[in-house]
């Protein structure tokens, strides 16, 4: 009796460790950015190919979510196989629909080049790089639509 209550302890702590494991990193803030973890590492797989050739996404380290007044942002933290660094995702919206969307990182030499972001006492979001040497790109993904 006590080794079945031992067995079934030791499976409830087992599941409990795995589920908190799947959702150290999660998804979303208020607006959706990813359907699922694979699209999540895909998008970010994505993001870094485009912006630095020839490197592979190692690692999501850590995803911060901030929401504004339009906009909703993911400050992802990665490990490539070159690097370690972050870029932000910005998505703005109107009445809950979707308008645009890009991709922010810095690149420079003589720093560890960041995105930092800063978040006002009235919720305005700024974002920069964390060096005056770099230089901020800007990749747009979805192009606003005209009515």
């Amino acid at each position: 009796m006590n080794k079945i209550l031992l067995i079934l302890c030791l499976i409830s702590v087992a599941y409990s460790c795995k589920k908190e494991e799947e959702s150290l990193i999660p998804l979303s803030a208020k607006h959706e950015f990813f359907k699922s973890r694979a699209d999540m590492a895909s998008q970010i797989q994505s993001f870094v190919s485009q912006r630095f050739p020839n490197e592979t996404l190692d690692e999501i380290s850590h995803v911060s979510y901030i929401d504004s007044r339009d906009k909703s942002y993911a400050l992802v933290f990665f490990k490539s196989n070159k690097r370690s660094g972050n870029l932000l995702l910005e998505r703005q919206y109107k009445n809950g629909v979707l308008l645009a969307a890009s991709g922010t990182s810095c690149e420079g030499v003589g720093c560890n080049c960041q995105v930092v972001t800063t978040i006002s006492n009235e919720g305005d979001v700024t974002v920069k790089c964390s060096c005056s040497s770099c230089t901020m790109l800007v990749t747009e993904t979805i192009a606003p639509t005209i009515n």
